[in-house]
């Protein structure tokens, strides 16, 4: 009897649910049957195979169900892959570049359409990126801008003084020309002190302005463009350079036509139908050099056409002015008063009945800097009509 129970006939396969192992153990129920390749409860029942053999199906299935296969019902065996659910990484991947794809587009549309807004107007280093580039070239100028103005005001003699002014050889001729008939600027320069600095750009040309007080009252404001490896002084605009004396040139005395460095002052009528006519009617003063709320001798008034070039340019300026956009864009506010604007002037002085008479040849631009910017987009002017 015992015999019996212990031949192959009372035994059957069992497959371990710990180690995925085929074992033979008695037949029958058992809640501690153990493993005999692990040692541990086997926690299953018994193999559908039964009388002491298991076929080559069989084994292959148990085996194949440890390493992640399995047997088709053709014999065949087939792997079952396990993938990762990857959806989310998908979803989060493309979302990063759409933004990336945005913001590059976004960033090239905005320099577009300052290269294209700007013109012949200056682009101002005053956000983003470009303010920390402006600090950066700011903090390396200033230096030899200092030494530039002190080393002209303080130059005994105009060939020393020639070396602190850009375009110094273009230079040299006007400037010794100019203090024959005109006193050198008398400025505490010990008591100097700068009040303010800013980069702007004209074209491809950066610019530095700067604002200067000597403590005594004098204020004044001095630009710096660089020539060749140092920034050096803007003369012609230090100084309000104009070919002839503003006062002698209205007395009728020296050239016929003369360019200016003036301030222009819008003069209205009064009339709702003259100021929405075609006639744009100004006068022209001389600045006084370190009080910028004062002026000199003012000019009879001129007439142009507000559609004209010159009217078109005057408009801009004097709308420009009385909206507080500057047009180059500055941050420092301006030094004149409200009703004053800045203009390079070609004037031609004529006689008409006796009478002495005078015309706006051309507006050479709406600023004082030595430099060939009109300071607005004529063409874009000319469009907006």
């Amino acid at each position: 009897m015992n015999k019996k129970m212990n031949s192959p006939m009372n035994k059957g396969w069992y497959h371990c649910g710990r180690c995925g192992s085929i074992f033979q153990s008695d037949i029958g129920v058992k809640d501690h049957r153990l493993c005999t390749d692990c040692g541990l409860k086997a926690a299953t029942d018994i193999w559908p195979a039964q009388g002491g053999q298991i076929t080559y199906r069989e084994r292959n299935m148990a085996m194949f169900d440890k390493t992640g296969s399995s047997v088709d019902e053709s014999g065949y065996r087939s792997v079952r892959k396990k993938h990762k659910n990857s959806t989310p990484l998908k979803i989060i991947v493309f979302w990063a570049i759409i933004m990336l794809l945005l913001v590059l587009i976004k960033n090239y549309h905005m320099r577009q359409k300052a290269l294209a807004s700007s013109g012949n107007k200056v682009v101002n280093f005053a956000e983003g990126t470009m303010a920390d580039e402006s600090v950066a070239l700011l903090n390396r100028a200033m230096p030899d801008c200092h030494r530039a103005l002190i080393g002209f005001l303080t130059g005994g003699t105009p060939e020393i003084r020639n070396q602190f002014v850009a375009d110094p050889i273009e230079t040299a001729g006007i400037m010794a020309s100019f203090y024959q008939s005109n006193p050198f600027p008398s400025l505490e320069v010990a008591e100097l002190r700068r009040t303010g600095q800013q980069l702007i750009k004209v074209g491809e040309e950066c610019i530095i302005e700067t604002r200067w007080n000597d403590g005594k009252g004098q204020e004044f404001d001095a630009i710096f463009r660089r020539n060749r490896s140092a920034w050096k002084l803007d003369w012609e605009h230090f100084i309000r350079y104009g070919g002839y004396s503003w006062p002698l040139f209205l007395a009728g005395e020296g050239p016929a036509a003369v360019e200016f460095r003036l301030l222009a002052r819008r003069v209205k009528t009064g009339q709702k139908a003259e100021d929405d006519g075609s006639r744009l009617r100004f006068t022209l003063l001389s600045p006084v050099f370190g009080r910028p709320a004062e002026f000199g001798v003012e000019s009879p008034e001129f007439v142009v056409n507000r559609y004209s070039e010159e009217g078109l340019l005057l408009r801009a300026a004097f709308d420009s002015k009385r909206s507080g956009e500057p047009n180059f864009g500055e941050i420092n506010p301006p030094m004149e008063p409200e009703n004053l604007v800045r203009v390079r002037v070609l004037i031609k002085r004529g006689e008409f009945a006796g009478l002495r008479s005078f015309e706006l040849v051309k507006v050479m631009a709406c600023h004082w800097i030595s430099i060939d910017e009109l300071g607005f987009d004529l063409k874009k002017l000319k469009d907006d009509i």
